[in-house]
Order: C-alpha cells, then sequence, then structure tokens
C-alpha cells in the first residue's frame, strides 16, 4: 500500500510539474491610436511604428494596398489628426509608401517622407538561407523565437537588435517631427513590439494563432531628456489580425 502511495503522490506531482511547466499567456490588448497620441505633451516626441494597411496577394516590392488598406489608412491619419505637419518614413515596398501617403491625406498633411533601410521587414533576420534552410522563415519560428530566445543561426538578439534599432532612431531625431509616422512590416514590427511591451503583448502565433493586425505597432514617445516609453498601438478595432 505504501508502495502505491508513493506511485500515485508520484504521478500526481509529475503531473503538477507539467502543468506549472507550461507557459502562462497575458491577453493585453493594444491601445488606440487615438487615445495614445491624446496623451502625448506638447513637449514630448512621438513616433508611431505600424505595420502597413491591407494588401492584395502580390506580397513582392511591388506588391499595394488594397482599395480597403488605402481606406484604413486614411482612418488611422484622422485619428491622429492635429494641423502639425508630421514626418514620414517607409520602407522600399509601394504597401509601405501608400500607407504613409493615405494616412498623410488623412491627417490633411503634406507628404514630406524617407524611405528607410531600418524600416525593412529583415531587420531581425540575420541569416536568411539559414531560417529557409532550418524551416523558421515562418510567423510561428518568429513569435517564438521572440518570446523564447535560441534559433540564433537564423536571428539576431531581440534586445540587442531592438536596443540598435532605437538608436538609429535616435540618430533620425534632428531631421524629423514632433510626431512622426513609420510604416513597416510584420516581420519588424511584431518583434519591436514584443519587445517594447516587455513580452506582455500577446502575440503567441506558435500557441494561439495571434499575429499583428494591419496598422497596429509601437508608439515610441520621447521626453526632450531622450527619455522613451512604448505604448502598443492599434490604428483599427484589433491589434490582431483576423484569421
Amino acid at each position: 500500500m505504501k508502495k502505491i502511495m508513493l506511485m500515485v503522490a508520484a504521478v500526481l506531482m509529475c503531473g503538477m510539474f507539467q502543468l506549472s511547466a507550461q507557459p502562462t499567456y497575458t491577453d493585453i490588448g493594444f491601445n488606440d491610436i487615438a487615445d495614445v497620441f491624446a496623451e502625448v505633451k506638447p513637449y514630448e516626441t512621438v513616433v508611431f511604428l505600424v505595420r502597413h494597411g491591407e494588401r492584395g496577394r502580390d506580397y513582392s516590392k511591388n506588391g499595394l494596398l488594397t482599395e480597403n488598406g488605402k481606406a484604413q489608412a486614411r482612418m488611422v491619419g484622422e485619428k491622429i489628426k492635429s494641423g502639425e505637419q508630421a514626418f514620414y518614413a517607409h520602407s522600399d515596398y509601394g504597401r509601405t509608401i501608400q500607407t504613409c501617403e493615405n494616412i498623410a491625406i488623412g491627417r490633411g498633411d503634406e507628404f514630406i517622407h524617407e524611405e528607410w533601410g531600418i524600416l525593412n521587414g529583415d531587420w531581425y533576420r540575420k541569416d536568411i538561407p539559414a531560417l529557409k534552410r532550418n524551416g523558421w522563415d515562418n510567423w510561428e519560428s518568429l513569435s517564438q523565437w521572440a518570446y523564447e530566445g535560441g534559433k540564433e543561426e537564423g536571428f539576431y538578439n531581440l534586445e540587442e537588435r531592438s536596443k540598435e534599432w532605437l538608436d538609429s532612431l535616435k540618430a533620425h531625431l534632428p531631421s524629423m517631427k514632433r510626431i512622426n509616422v513609420l510604416v513597416s512590416h510584420d516581420y519588424m514590427v511584431t518583434p519591436m513590439a514584443i519587445y517594447a511591451s516587455d513580452k506582455k503583448v500577446d502575440l503567441h502565433y506558435w500557441v494561439n494563432r495571434k499575429w499583428i493586425n494591419y496598422l497596429a505597432g509601437v508608439a515610441i514617445i520621447i521626453d526632450p531628456q531622450g527619455q522613451m516609453r512604448f505604448k502598443t498601438i492599434r490604428g483599427l478595432d484589433s491589434g490582431l489580425l483576423a484569421r
């Protein structure tokens, strides 16, 4: 009997260990971009880093927004309209340029913009052939890497690479404005949102299929001393892509 009881206890302990070892996720939502914009102080600089609007089936650099994607971007522009000219930057993909342009239309801005290499989607991918060779060039692997690390052959270190990107952003600040819109891609914006939220935002795609929506991302708010704070943001009704 004693032996049986010990066996039962061992099984229960094993079950408890397995249960406690399972990752727990907090479904933290995204803040509406209009609410975050309203919180920015007049002496602060804000940088909205977002994914482009809804695109068509062409994933290449020539791929453009759908008509709905253009309307989405104009609506986001209206949400952050202020009468103060904003600065715009994008990657070298047509859909990011169109997103910037339509946000500018929504804000009533002149379309002052630049193409930035640091907004291309490969920022966190260290070795694309290695990613493809290992089967890691997908949303599942990217999201798991961003939360759990590993896969060093294909990805950079999340914290180090994010800080490097933010340092590059700081170097651009003198040529930017108080309000700034940067448009990139999901492979860039997703890891940055995970980093900026201290891994609290729920984009655990490999577990629950949650992925960043169009026009969602991160607000980077910078005070006069150069100190940054972050908020995950959504331009649409949800920060998560409907699948």
